[in-house]
């Protein structure tokens, strides 16, 4: 169903594009670090939920460096997240809410991300490393309904790529092999800790990361952010009415947050599975 459903992505491609160029200047007034040879510009953030720490954003949001990238969920994350409380970022692309969770869960709580990118990969641990933060696990992986091996389409913009059974990007750089995880498998092998608030933003993989969490869902009902985009207006209501009912059956209700990008022709929304009580 969702390989059927992201074929919409390709209605408004080029409209996507645009949006991806808007967002993507160069930032200016940045001091250069150094992490593994790879050199990154290094910041304070001086907005928003992160203020005050330090990040390394790439050039794929100028909002990264603002400290203003999707405020609905830094909120979001600020209201439902507390200091020792354990944090699943899935799909965490260069790390920005993975800090921010690491800095409101303390050193009595504690955050791994996942992400398959091995570029997104490295900053995100520098981006760690900047503000001291070890009680973090990074793990180079996508997350999917089962743990083995699957196919990633690689986007220009970092936070873009897919698994190739989720659809293609539409900016669409090359292909690479990745491992995929189950995050019922590692809970139950105590690989992991189990979730206090889990963030998802997997690129049209969502059902296959929620099938895949299903026990640990029902056994420990962590609050759950998700986010649904697509260009067809038609395949995202009909992408999120999926996820919703999914949610449902495992005994969640869901509301919609704030548009994080009002005025985007492409369809981006953020919602919250809370357990019914």
């Amino acid at each position: 169903m969702i390989k059927s459903l992201t074929k919409g992505a390709l209605i408004l491609s080029a409209e996507l594009v645009q949006w991806l160029n808007q967002k993507s200047p160069s930032t200016p007034n940045f001091n250069r670090q150094k992490s593994n040879k790879v050199e990154y510009k290094t910041i304070t953030i001086n907005q928003g939920v992160g203020a005050g720490l330090k990040f390394a954003p790439d050039n794929s949001n100028a909002d990264f460096a603002k400290g203003t990238y999707e405020l609905p969920l830094q909120e979001a994350l600020a209201h439902y997240l507390k200091p020792g409380d354990v944090f699943y970022d899935i799909g965490a692309n260069i790390g920005f809410f993975t800090v921010l969770a690491a800095h409101l869960v303390g050193n009595s709580g504690y955050v791994y991300g996942f992400e398959p990118v091995p570029e997104n990969v490295q900053r995100i641990r520098h981006n760690l490393q900047l503000n001291n933060f070890s009680h973090t696990t990074v793990l180079e992986t996508a997350v999917s309904v089962h743990t083995g091996k699957g196919r990633l389409l690689l986007a220009r913009h970092s936070g873009g790529a897919m698994l190739a059974s989720a659809g293609t990007p539409v900016d669409f750089k090359g292909a690479m092999n990745v491992n995929l995880t189950s995050i019922d498998d590692l809970v139950a092998q105590k690989t992991l800790k189990p979730p206090t608030l889990v963030k998802i933003d997997v690129e049209g993989a969502e059902i296959d990361a929620f099938k895949g969490m299903k026990q640990t869902i029902i056994t420990y009902k962590p609050t759950i952010i998700y986010e649904v985009d697509d260009g067809n207006q038609e395949y995202f209501e009909q992408k999120s009415k999926a996820l919703e009912n999914l949610i449902s059956s495992m005994g969640y209700q869901t509301m919609a947050l704030a548009a994080a990008y009002p005025g985007v022709k492409w369809h981006i929304g953020h919602f919250v599975a809370i357990p019914r009580t």
